[in-house]
């Protein structure tokens, strides 16, 4: 119980406790339930529950870039290389300034309207070189679902395998589809998109290793199996298929499934597949149950970590 309430006193602002709904939670900064800025999907904007959503693709993705360095410094030089992926025109600076001032009338129409300071507007201010999007605790989906997941291991930590699961449904649930994806012909440079992509799967491995440890092997065998299948290489995902099937009493079909990712990594890298796969290997050829390091008071026989990526 003491472990329980550790992991609650230290839930983020605005984060419902697990089972709750994506958007429960007050949202600092504002009355809406949900998030004032969209980004894990298509590009959205909310300001006092109206849709304030930028219509021009280089404007979307001028905030796109100020939303991922949300209240720290975006220098010009910087969203230049980004806006223009490192080609930029001659009147880039004009222009950079140009989109600025149509995301600030976008953003708070009434600071602009009312001959407001630029350089202190209550969201996008001008500072030293460059500018600052100010964003609250709670505004931006992806902090919420950081949010989230944060509190799915602080509960992971504390042996509550149900409730991690649980928490890292609800940091997933604030995905509706591939960031970035929606500004077409202004679309940043690829990196950005890779490393949220990156961060997706690290919370469904969360969430499965949460699964597998609850005792909710047999219910995410078929997912895993597809995602083994899109992701031949992630010997996580493998790790945690043999785990799962494993822990059904499916021996047989796990120890096949180690013959599959090993014929495919020797195939495609050369090498053989890692520590984690072949202990869990060992462990079945030996009649042993595949163990993994135990974490607070949790004490089912597999894997109690997540997989590593």
């Amino acid at each position: 119980m003491a472990a329980q309430q550790q992991a609650r006193k230290r839930r983020p602002a605005g984060v419902s406790a697990p089972g709750g709904r994506p958007g429960d939670g007050p949202a600092a900064g504002g009355e809406a339930d949900e998030p004032s800025y969209l980004l894990l999907g298509p590009l959205e904007v909310r300001r006092a529950g109206v849709v304030r959503t930028p219509g021009r693709l280089k404007q979307r993705a001028l905030l796109a870039v100020l939303l991922l360095h949300a209240n720290r410094l975006a220098c010009a030089e910087m969203l230049i290389e980004e806006l223009w992926d490192g080609r930029p025109p001659r009147s880039a600076q004009a222009t950079l300034q140009m989109y600025v001032s149509g995301l600030r009338r976008t953003l708070d129409p009434g600071h602009g309207s009312a001959g407001g300071d630029p350089r202190r507007h209550p969201v996008l201010r001008t500072s030293g070189s460059g500018y600052v999007l100010r964003v609250e605790p709670g505004e931006l989906d992806l902090d919420r679902s950081r949010a989230r997941a944060a509190l799915g291991r602080d509960l992971r930590g504390a042996g509550d395998c149900t409730a991690a699961g649980e928490a890292f449904r609800a940091a997933l649930a604030m995905w509706r589809g591939r960031p970035l994806a929606d500004l077409g012909p202004a679309r940043l440079p690829a990196y950005h998109a890779v490393r949220l992509e990156e961060e997706r799967m690290a919370l469904v491995q969360d969430r499965i290793g949460a699964d597998i440890c609850a005792g909710r092997s047999a219910e995410v065998i078929a997912e895993l199996a597809e995602l083994c299948a899109r992701h031949p290489l992630r010997e996580g995902l493998h790790e945690q298929l043999m785990l799962a099937l494993a822990s059904a009493g499916r021996r047989a079909e796990a120890l096949d499934a180690y013959a599959r990712v090993r014929r495919v990594v020797v195939a495609d890298v050369g090498i053989e597949p890692g520590p984690g796969l072949q202990a869990v290997q060992r462990a079945l050829l030996g009649g042993l149950p595949p163990t993994g390091t135990e974490h607070g008071r949790c004490r089912r026989p597999l894997l109690l970590e997540p997989a590593g990526l």
